[in-house]
């Protein structure tokens, strides 16, 4: 009877972490899938480096908002910052308002920031746009397929594309998008692009 629970203790903490090393992998979907190379998590405190290689990302055909198809193409030859986030995710919510910020910053200078939102439930997403006044375009990943081609592993995680949709910048997790080191690296990048 000892041996028993003995046994059964160790194959539910072995199940445990198995879990647990699963969820907390990085990991990707396939040959479409964004690569992350050596690139590592970015805070205000921390530089941002380029990516190792510029890569191409997925295209994406997603309804924004109001009904009306977009493609990854529709933002032809500009700067491009693509973000997934989540209503539910409280990073996401800590970094919404230096994204609208910085939006309304360098939009009229070349710079394009798309939100997409992986929630299941448009009315969540409305109530978040509203809650932030968010007024860059914010398209509907509900079934998380865009999400997954790009092989993102959690929110927020932000891609940041050349006007050829090259990856140049992949960042995991929030950051202060309207911090003085991170203006300025998106400033430069907006006159190499111009």
């Amino acid at each position: 009877m000892k041996m028993t629970k003995y046994i059964f203790t160790i194959i539910v903490v072995a199940g445990l972490l198995a879990f647990l090393i699963y969820r907390l992998t990085p990991r990707s979907s396939g040959s479409g899938a964004v690569q992350q190379g050596t690139d590592t998590q970015t805070n205000d405190n921390s530089q941002m480096q380029p990516a190792a290689a510029h890569s191409s990302v997925p295209s994406f055909d997603l309804r924004n908002l109001q009904g009306n198809d977009m493609q990854l193409q529709s933002y032809k030859d500009k700067l491009i910052l693509v973000n997934f986030w989540a209503s539910w995710c409280g990073p996401c919510n800590e970094e919404a308002p230096s994204m609208e910020s910085m939006y309304e910053q360098f939009h009229k200078q070349g710079l394009v920031v798309v939100g997409i939102s992986i929630d299941h439930q448009v009315s969540q997403v409305k109530k978040f746009v509203k809650q932030y006044s968010i007024t860059f375009p914010v398209l509907l990943d509900t079934d998380e397929s865009v999400a997954s081609s790009y092989g993102i592993t959690g929110v927020p995680e932000t891609f940041i594309l050349d006007k050829n949709y090259k990856l140049i910048k992949h960042i995991i997790g929030p950051i202060d998008w309207s911090s003085p080191n991170v203006t300025e690296y998106l400033s430069a990048l907006i006159k190499d692009e111009q």
